[in-house]
């Protein structure tokens, strides 16, 4: 009995996976509203000017290095370059598509794709290096 029980279980269980609605909307991950600018002239890991060309976005946090290959390091252990950003300058830039949307397609922005005017203290994140370019 406890067999035939534990297979009806289970065939039940499978069969909603198998005919779960999928037109139900999955919970979207909010978007950032802020992000803030993390400026040192030095980057944190290797010491080097900066290049703002080389950056990233992380925890809501935009850092820039003096190569590629810092990214990579910083990313795995934020924590260890704190003392490094100790006197850096924090500036708060106003996401402009908090709906998460790139302006150019339409599509579901990508934080790894950003511009930031410096002067109206804005940052815009695209889907992808070719929506960024054309905008």
């Amino acid at each position: 009995m406890n067999r035939i029980t534990l297979l009806a279980i289970l065939i039940v269980l499978f069969a909603g996976v198998l005919f779960a609605d999928e037109t139900q909307p999955v919970a979207e991950k909010s978007f950032p509203t802020e992000i803030i600018e993390v400026s040192s002239e030095n980057c944190p890991v290797m010491g080097g000017k900066i290049n703002k060309a080389v950056n990233t976005v992380i925890d809501g946090k935009l850092y820039y290095f003096c190569c590629p290959g810092c990214i990579g390091m910083f990313s795995a252990d934020p924590a260890k370059y704190a003392e490094k950003l100790a006197n850096a300058v924090l500036t708060t830039l106003t996401v402009t598509n908090v709906d998460g949307k790139c302006p150019v397609t339409g599509l579901a922005a990508d934080l790894k794709f950003f511009k930031v005017d410096e002067v109206a203290k804005t940052i815009t994140f695209y889907h992808n290096e070719e929506s960024k370019n054309k905008n």
